[in-house]
């Protein structure tokens, strides 16, 4: 068995329905989640004829469920489970059922099953827990819920460890970091995955529905790393290629603390993550992890995009060639202008990297003037303070600070007298669209470029380095303009 679909249905009819259903999709094995019905005790008549392993479910209130009666009405609904002809029961794993030498129960296999809802312990305790709870029953079932990279990775690594004991266990995640355990189980081990019918029926945190786990089963699964990522429109736009260029494909969300970044690289060899987008703070911490680094980020000194071809990390940098074709688009020409870059991190190397390219001069502000002049000698640029900055009468103006994106301070990164007519002026952030640099700039007579243009570029690299076809612009800007309906 590998796939089993929980159902989440009022009554037994209902439930009966959707475990046809899920034996029609392929599920190898049915949960009903009977604490989640309105009257568990009526008749089970209506599931012993559909031919499929069934495993009956109470679950307490304390580990998530809604199960509030005594062990004695436990026991009863089990027997008439049995006599069902459902061939696995749910213990969990400090029930008092639990060693019962009752004639019926004993008829069925025992799944004893530990979930904490707040968290996922270290390594030691989870291997503890899920042995434990295996001595206990014929199959050991752990679901923890995930909150950091951190957390993930103690259980990525316990489930490694427990699959060398040659013990059959499921091993889970619940929660924002719950999908990458179901998709990609067998890499932790588990000899199955618990799925939902369909989408909006899930009975967990983190449950994917068949259909897509299925259609997955060799997908492609890519995602973002940094901190923090509510405002990034990367999973629509990467959603949309999939779709649109009918890939099996995920992408998700790693919230990534600047200590996790090496759990993160070790995470996307165990898990087979086939590519991540690399945001800040992490387009520099990062490279030191990777195998190899190609020209366009060793030139940078930045890291977008990581590519995993067979467990070796490439990292590469689609910002540059992003920067070029929006400046392209827009019909700017940059070549010898007199440029101003304001910021000095990743994104600012890349705007370094394609300005000297077009053998424009470059200038560099920054808060902190050290930083500047680091980035400025490595692109044979000047780095200048912000008073001196506004007596440049720069051609071009490209904002490479976080100052106007959303969850950040709503304010200018430069004095706008620094703006003037015939300027063109470019901020690569794009949530939102217009922020108060491209606004104010606007209103001075400037040509501007929003972030969305180098976004949608450096995206459609991305893609095809990870799966080897280029979706078209229309696409990408079409999954934009959904995130700002």
């Amino acid at each position: 068995m590998t796939i089993c679909v929980s159902v989440n249905a009022a009554n037994i009819e209902e439930a009966a329905e959707a475990t046809a259903a899920a034996k029609e999709l392929g599920a190898d094995l049915v949960e009903i989640r009977f604490d989640l019905m309105e009257n568990p005790m009526e008749d089970l008549t209506p599931l012993k004829d559909i031919d499929i392993p069934k495993l009956i479910t109470l679950r307490s209130k304390s580990y998530g469920g809604e199960w509030e009666s005594d062990d004695k009405a436990r026991l009863q609904l089990y027997r008439r489970a049995v006599k069902a002809g459902f061939k696995l029961i749910d213990l969990e794993d400090d029930s008092s059922l639990l060693g019962s030498r009752d004639r019926d129960l004993r008829k069925a296999e025992l799944l004893v099953s530990h979930h904490d809802l707040e968290g996922t312990p270290p390594e030691s305790k989870l291997i503890e827990i899920m042995l434990q709870a295996g001595v206990k029953g014929d199959l050991a079932k752990g679901a923890f819920t995930v909150n950091t990279v951190e957390e993930l990775h103690n259980l990525v690594k316990a489930g490694n460890l427990i699959s060398m004991t040659g013990k059959k266990f499921v091993l889970l995640g619940m929660g924002e970091f719950g999908p990458i355990t179901r998709l990609r189980y067998r890499r932790i081990g588990s000899s199955m995955t618990f799925a939902s019918l369909e989408s909006g029926k899930e009975t967990a945190m983190g449950q994917i529905d068949i259909t897509t786990l299925k259609k997955m089963e060799k997908g492609v699964i890519t995602g973002i790393i940094g901190m923090p990522l509510g405002h990034s429109y990367s999973p629509t736009l990467h959603h949309n290629a999939f779709e649109a260029m009918d890939i099996s494909g995920m992408y998700l969300k790693f919230p990534t603390r600047e200590n996790e970044v090496p759990l993160i690289i070790d995470l996307m060899r165990d898990l087979n993550i086939n590519g991540l987008n690399v945001t800040i703070p992490h387009k520099e911490s990062v490279i030191e992890y990777l195998d190899k680094i190609e020209d366009s980020a060793e030139d940078v000194g930045a890291v977008n995009v990581i590519v995993n071809r067979k467990g070796r990390l490439i990292g590469m940098n689609t910002d540059v060639s992003g920067i070029a074709q929006a400046f392209k688009a827009a019909n700017a020409d940059v070549n010898g202008k007199r440029s101003l870059i304001i910021g000095a991190g990743g994104a600012a190397r890349a705007c370094a990297a394609f300005l000297r390219s077009e053998d424009a001069d470059i200038f560099i502000t920054n808060r902190t003037m050290p930083r500047a002049e680091e980035v400025a000698s490595m692109f044979s640029g000047q780095a200048v303070g912000a008073d001196e900055a506004i007596n440049l009468e720069p051609d071009v103006v490209i904002n490479c600070t976080p100052l106007g994106m959303k969850g950040f301070p709503s304010e200018l990164p430069i004095d706008p007298k620094i703006l003037r007519t015939g300027q063109v002026v470019m901020d690569v952030i794009y949530n939102p669209e217009l922020t108060p640099l491209l606004i104010e700039a606007e209103s001075r007579g400037c040509s501007i470029i929003s972030g969305k243009e180098m976004l949608i570029y450096q995206a459609i690299d991305a893609f095809e380095a990870w799966t080897g076809q280029r979706p078209s612009y229309e696409v990408m800007a079409e999954a934009v303009r959904k995130e700002q309906e």
